[in-house]
């Protein structure tokens, strides 16, 4: 497995973990659709953050950015599916904490060369 592979799993597997403390633990939502928009923030985090306003921008603006992105799909799938509830405070925590978790995990993505969004 590359260590580009490895990586996006490490931020699937780091989505998933603080969608489960906000989304599981505090708001007794199913697996099944905290695993599913955990991996579809993930994706958007990596794809539009990670790639495109990180290296523009920066960690700070680029960290911000995906917690507002998680935030933002943490709603629309609440929206959207009834099965997944979500009120404000957690999807406004939720972001907060990929905020925080996106600026280490940008650290490290900049000092591995071979992972570095280009």
């Amino acid at each position: 497995m590359n260590r580009s592979a490895i990586v996006l799993l490490a931020k699937y597997a780091i989505t998933f973990v603080l969608a489960a403390a906000v989304f599981i633990l505090a708001g007794g939502n199913p697996w099944g659709w905290v695993f599913a928009m955990s991996i579809t923030v993930a994706t958007l985090n990596y794809l539009l953050g990670d790639f495109y306003v990180l290296p523009r921008y920066g960690n700070i603006v680029s960290s911000v950015a995906n917690g507002f992105l998680a935030g933002l799909g943490a709603y629309l799938v609440s929206s959207f599916f009834p099965a997944f509830g979500a009120g404000y405070g957690s999807i406004f925590t939720f972001g907060i904490l990929i905020a925080v978790g996106e600026y280490f995990f940008h650290r490290y993505l900049m000092q591995t060369e071979e992972t570095r969004p280009s």
